[in-house]
């Protein structure tokens, strides 16, 4: 349920805006996950799924993946440093990371 907040001005009650920064990250790190080319990049978004949006604890979701806790953490950590890399690159150029991602691969040839 989203928060509300109060608008001092006119009094009313309106649903805040921070309430829909943890569903755009979670759309972000599975557009993320989907968009990567690493093999392991699907294991790392159903363990993501389960834990960040699901809310499991992290060992039930791992061992529901049949993943060992050591490297369910590796995967979220991994995916979790590719999207804020992914997000500061976007953020900062003013392009989708995409587009991003073909620049950086033109200037490397």
């Amino acid at each position: 349920m989203p928060r509300e907040t109060t608008n001092f001005r006119s009094g009313a009650t309106e649903p805040s805006r921070n309430a829909a920064v943890p569903g755009f990250m979670s759309r972000v790190i599975c557009n993320c996950a989907e968009a990567s080319a690493h093999p392991d990049a699907p294991m790392a978004l159903a363990l993501f799924q389960r834990v960040e949006i699901l809310k499991q604890p992290p060992g039930l979701a791992a061992r529901a993946l049949g993943l060992k806790p050591g490297d369910a953490a590796y995967l979220l950590t991994g995916l979790r440093q590719e999207v804020a890399k992914d997000l500061a690159l976007a953020l900062l150029a003013g392009q989708p990371s995409r587009e991003i991602d073909e620049q950086k691969e033109a200037d490397d040839e």
